[in-house]
């Protein structure tokens, strides 16, 4: 047998054989640790509770063991806050009211700190019990004092590959837009939505003088200009393009490009048919944007804007 080991006691294999005869179950409520009263501990089955406890915390989880179908393995987890003390002892109460103890098992004697002592950590604690069936097992559990470890709750996490928990982001998270691992709430994504409204309408209220310039023509063949324009003023400028002639020979196309502050480049405008004939758009350029224009028309092209 090994050293460190759990069993049922009297008390707990009789409410099991009582709840198989009456197809009924024994609810699993606590956990409670001991610390042997500074001693090794011998599990004994006429044990109705440890040698000194020092703490008691409610169940977090059952699990079947995957080796033995009749193992299940119990786990509670102690707080970072709580410690002070060397588990070398545990039991698991149940039954009516939780007061049965219902199986005792010694451990390795491990040390539980806590912050005021320099150090502090939550703890995992985790017992393998055997009963003759798994369906007399209940889990009780309080939600109210309930704890789950870390790494429990991070395993519901739901991924591209899984559903499961999702993170939410803040009002101040959504508003920014710079996370792509958490899901955004109506009030988050209606803050976004009414910040990028707000930013519109500052733009659209830059001064828009009248007067028309013409700043690049004559844009020939089928090519991308590689020139990017700035806007380094203050103004917003509307970038207007048309073909200068028809082109019936080669399918219609002029496009106007934004570059963003942060380099990115989006088609503000396209306009395209089957000839070239009547082709042409326009696009308007914010301060701290540039602009270029591409064609594939093998006629000539002209670019105005605004000054």
């Amino acid at each position: 047998m090994s050293n460190f080991y759990t069993i049922l006691t009297n008390i707990g294999a009789a409410l099991h054989a009582n709840a198989q005869v009456q197809q009924t179950t024994v609810p699993w409520t606590h956990m409670a640790l001991g610390d042997g009263n500074g001693n090794p501990v011998v599990p004994q089955q006429t044990q109705t509770g440890l040698v000194r406890e020092v703490h008691r915390l409610p169940i977090t989880s059952l699990e079947q063991h995957p080796d033995n179908p009749n193992w299940i393995v119990v786990e509670a987890v102690v707080p970072s806050d709580v410690g002070g003390w060397t588990v070398r002892e545990t039991a698991l109460y149940g039954g009516t009211g939780g007061g049965s103890c219902i199986a005792v098992g010694n451990y390795p004697a491990t040390y539980k700190p806590v912050l005021a002592e320099g150090a502090a950590r939550e703890m995992v604690m985790r017992m393998v019990i055997e009963v003759s069936s798994v369906a007399t097992v209940k889990l009780l559990i309080d939600p109210a004092v309930a704890i789950a470890s870390r790494k429990w709750v991070e395993s519901l996490v739901a991924t591209p590959d899984k559903a499961g928990l999702v993170k939410l982001a803040t009002v101040d998270e959504a508003k920014q837009g710079l996370r792509d691992d958490v899901a955004v709430t109506p009030e988050g994504l209606n803050a976004r939505m009414d910040m990028m409204d707000a930013r519109v309408a500052t733009l659209e209220a830059i001064p828009k003088p009248p007067g028309y310039q013409q700043v690049a023509q004559n844009i020939t063949a089928s090519t991308v200009t590689a020139t990017y324009y700035p806007n380094a003023t203050t103004r917003v400028f509307r970038i207007s393009v048309a073909a200068t002639a028809a082109s019936p020979s080669t399918v219609g196309h002029v496009s106007i490009q934004r570059k963003l502050q942060d380099g990115s480049v989006h088609n503000a405008a396209v306009s395209s048919n089957a000839d070239g004939v009547g082709v042409g758009c326009e696009a308007l350029i914010y301060p701290g944007e540039s602009w270029a224009v591409s064609t594939r028309l093998a006629n000539l092209v002209s670019v105005i804007k605004t000054s």
